[in-house]
């Protein structure tokens, strides 16, 4: 059966075509064999998603309103047999096949294309991927290919902290020393261009250098701030290439939650909180917290598909150079899936690193600039999603994800929120009704136990805290309206550090100044009388 017209409902415009609307008939006669007693059957529109049933005629309704699932191209929930296309490009590969290391990593990202996928700029680059992992370096050669020698090279430049230059130097020598038409890349650019295939790389984004605004989408093609009209460049006399004052490094959130369901190993343990978790009112995951079940509640499509990824994120900056007396700070963006069980969810290989941000001082506040390509993704992914393909039913579908939680230290915590995390209101809890005394020039937070349970111990305290009793009895829920209004409250924002905006420096008071004035005055007329 031709399913063609599926693509088609993308659109307003795909789906009024005539192709589209010839193709959804077709789907409700195949339906009618599982027409239910109500004359209801499951509806596949992007509103219903085959979790509320509908009778035919407003099936046909909804499918010509909203449109099908796109990955929906198996109608399973209809009557027809599910078929595993775990075949790629011809490529049969054995379900007791163990495969290891780099073969395991071309075969994992080749697969996460389905097969009847249009032979694209994508699919070209999966057939390329493929020829460099069983391509030798050179005639002979049985312990490497090429993928295989550009990726241990790379780690070998990475952990011994060598140069580009050096890395030039040793393919230079090494084109020489073998043997003739070896395929050695003939520059370290060139090496990574192989290695890039693999959705290893990063995108570069240039910044303003007072943080206003990040030259991207709209301010791609600008060579000056559209706010404090500074120059995007440093200054090079028209010599040589122009050179950014801040660049930020993206590195794509999308593909790597794609290649977690491409790889075989994972992708059972993606499902682990759904499918193997017990949930005997103990907390030992994420998905057995109150937040995450009340979340499943207010959003049951996105809790219908267990693949949906439920992410974390983390934020803190360091000094790279070790060295605190050099003005430099990176701070790291990552992303952890919480999908995984606890066991997995923290390791290394599945924290993902989204953002790297650079800079000689902190970017405070100013972090939202730069978590804007961030936040876009993840707007999308939330959204629409993204077509992925699950290695073990050897189905496509649309993954979507959902950013639950953020994870920093107390500063970070106040460039991140907004709130601010100094001075009278920095507890967020007490927001704007703050518990706070100032004891000699010292902001001090006091009778922050009301928030404890009625009968705590602690609230019949009274020679560690303020000499009292407290009676007072205060709720942790912050009502979600109260926030709504204080952020509608929140105009004029603007994100900058321009040289105008420092603080001006304090003069001395008028008395300390005619004090210091006396003295010398005195030290004068003692010097005098000597």
């Amino acid at each position: 059966m031709d399913k063609s017209w599926i693509a088609l409902g993308k659109t307003p415009d795909g789906r009024m075509s005539q192709p589209f609307i010839d193709g959804v008939p077709s789907f409700i006669k195949f339906a009618m064999a599982v027409v239910d007693q109500e004359g209801k059957i499951p509806c596949p529109c992007l509103n219903c998603v085959n979790y509320y049933s509908q009778n035919l005629r407003n099936v046909q309704i909804h499918l010509l309103q909203y449109g099908i699932m796109q990955t929906y191209t198996i109608w399973h929930e209809h009557g027809e047999p599910r078929v595993s296309n775990e075949a790629h490009h011809e490529m049969a590969i054995d379900e007791d096949e163990v495969l290891g290391g780099i073969d395991a990593l071309v075969e994992d990202r080749i697969r996460g294309e389905p097969n009847d996928a249009p032979q694209n700029e994508e699919v070209q680059t999966f057939d390329k991927l493929l020829n460099d992992a069983k391509r030798e370096v050179y005639l002979g050669c049985t312990n490497y290919t090429l993928l295989k020698f550009v990726i241990e090279l790379l780690n070998m430049k990475v952990t011994n902290h060598w140069s580009n230059k050096s890395v030039n130097t040793l393919l230079e020598f090494l084109t020489k020393l073998l043997p003739k038409d070896n395929l050695v890349p003939k520059s370290f650019y060139e090496a990574k261009k192989i290695l890039r295939d693999l959705g290893l790389s990063y995108e570069l984004i240039d910044a303003c250098i007072n943080d206003c605004v990040i030259f991207w989408k709209e301010n791609a093609r600008l060579d000056k701030c559209p706010k404090c009209k500074a120059s995007r460049y440093k200054i090079n006399r028209g010599r040589g290439k122009k050179i950014p004052h801040k660049v930020l490094r993206y590195f794509p959130l999308t593909p790597r939650l794609k290649r977690l369901y491409m790889s075989r190993k994972t992708t059972e343990d993606m499902r682990w909180h759904k499918e193997k978790r017990i949930d005997d009112g103990v907390l030992r995951h994420p998905a057995d917290s109150d937040e995450w079940k009340e979340f499943d509640v207010q959003h049951p499509q996105f809790a219908l598909e267990p693949r949906n990824v439920r992410l974390g994120l983390a934020v803190d900056g360091f000094n790279p150079f070790g060295n605190m007396s050099n003005s430099y700070s990176l701070w790291p963006v990552v992303l952890i899936p919480y999908n995984l069980p606890p066991w997995l969810v923290m390791k290394d290989p599945f924290l993902m690193m989204s953002l790297l941000i650079p800079g000689e001082s902190q970017p405070g506040i100013d972090i939202d600039v730069y978590m804007r390509p961030l936040v876009d993704e993840l707007n999308e992914l939330w959204e629409n999603g993204a077509l992925s393909y699950d290695a073990v039913t050897g189905e496509s579908f649309q993954m979507r994800a959902a950013l639950m939680w953020t994870i920093h230290d107390w500063p970070a915590f106040g460039d991140i929120s907004g709130w601010r995390t100094k001075g009278h209101y920095s507890c967020y809890t007490c927001n704007d009704e703050p518990y706070f005394q100032s004891l000699k020039g010292k902001t001090a937070y006091t009778n922050h136990r009301c928030y404890l349970p009625q009968n705590h111990p602690e609230r019949r305290k009274s020679k560690a805290y303020n000499g009292k009793h407290e009676k007072q009895k205060r709720s942790l829920k912050l009502p979600v309206e109260k926030i709504l209004e204080q952020l509608d409250r929140v105009t004029g924002v603007t994100y900058e550090k321009h040289p105008r905006n420092k603080k001006r420096l304090r003069q001395a008071p008028k008395a300390a100044t005619r004090l210091h004035e006396a003295g010398i005055a005195s030290n004068r007329r003692s010097a005098i009388r000597r």
